[in-house]
């Protein structure tokens, strides 16, 4: 009986041990998982990552379930380690009662070697016939961030031209587009068809942000990162407003769809300047940068007046 104690409490120990192993590694795992919990498993599409939906995101949408199973999985076997360690401390010398811990004990670790033992599988078959220069790497963390080309340009020329071509002295639409949409901003609508008159022609509307100035977009992206907050595009370049040298159809402004977080800022950080003569209020920036509320939107024009 006492050697039985003895063999019995030798076990607990061990089993103790190995559930403090298993957590430790599972925090780890959690981290070196990339998936992020507070965050969700879905992508994009939500209000934590509101860009559009690519079939990227879709194959990044399997892997954090993937991710969280896994999680979920080492979770549930600490805590079934750590119950079947109080069976054997609880069974009172009973062989039936140790017998059946043991059982238990052993199909968690099967379980665990199974699960770990399928990734050390594939990890060792991806290893010996994929080519990593091709094939995305490492492949369980799937990236989507796509880089830009690079074109050389004469900065003696231009030297804040951001990198992309250019479009009646501004940007080109996709680069424009990109440019904007990689530091985080959701633009409304698609580009006006080309020949249009105005955007009040095209069923639905449209946007357009070709032509825009690289220093509009540097200014436009300094407010977003200094806010910190949401920011639409619902106006650029497209035919249809009202003209100027310093106006939308020049590249020197952009519309911006309000928010609580955006109008809070502007607000609180921007000069009032007073009533505009159409009745709209003025906002002014340090930097020259001069908002005004028109009606559902807040036009911005980046440049000093």
């Amino acid at each position: 009986m006492k050697l039985e104690t003895y063999n019995t409490k030798l076990i607990f120990v061990a089993i103790l041990l190995f559930s403090i192993f298993l957590f430790s590694t599972t925090a780890s795992a959690q981290v070196i998982g990339n998936w992020d919990f507070l965050k969700g498993i879905v992508p994009c599409g939500t209000s934590y990552a509101n860009h559009a939906c690519t079939v990227c995101d879709f194959f990044v949408l399997i892997q954090n379930i993937i991710n969280f199973l896994l999680y979920a999985f080492a979770s549930l076997a600490t805590l079934a380690v750590i119950y079947i360690a109080f069976l054997f401390l609880f069974s009172g010398g009973s062989p039936a009662k140790i017998i059946e811990a043991k059982g238990k004990l052993w199909l968690v670790v099967i379980g665990i070697f199974w699960v770990l033992g399928s990734w050390l599988v594939l990890n060792t078959i991806l290893n010996l016939i994929v080519d990593q220069s091709v094939f995305p790497w490492p492949w369980n963390q799937i990236n989507c961030e796509v880089s830009q080309p690079q074109i050389p340009l004469e900065t003696s020329v231009l030297p804040e031209l951001l990198p992309w071509g250019l479009e009646k002295g501004g940007l080109s639409e996709e680069g424009a587009r990109a440019e904007l949409r990689l530091a985080g901003f959701t633009i409304n609508k698609n580009p006006c068809p080309i020949g249009i008159v105005s955007y009040e022609s095209v069923a639905g509307g449209c946007t357009s942000l070709g032509g825009l100035k690289p220093s509009t977009i540097e200014k436009a992206i300094q407010l977003k990162k200094d806010c910190n907050c949401d920011i639409e595009i619902t106006g650029g370049t497209e035919p249809g407003h009202a003209k100027g040298a310093f106006g939308h159809a020049n590249g020197y402004k952009l519309d911006f769809r309000p928010n609580q977080k955006l109008d809070s800022y502007i607000q609180t950080n921007f000069e009032y300047v007073g009533i505009r003569s159409d009745g709209a209020k003025q906002y002014a920036a340090p930097n020259g940068m001069i908002m005004v509320r028109e009606g559902d939107h807040w036009d911005a024009t980046f440049i000093k007046l």
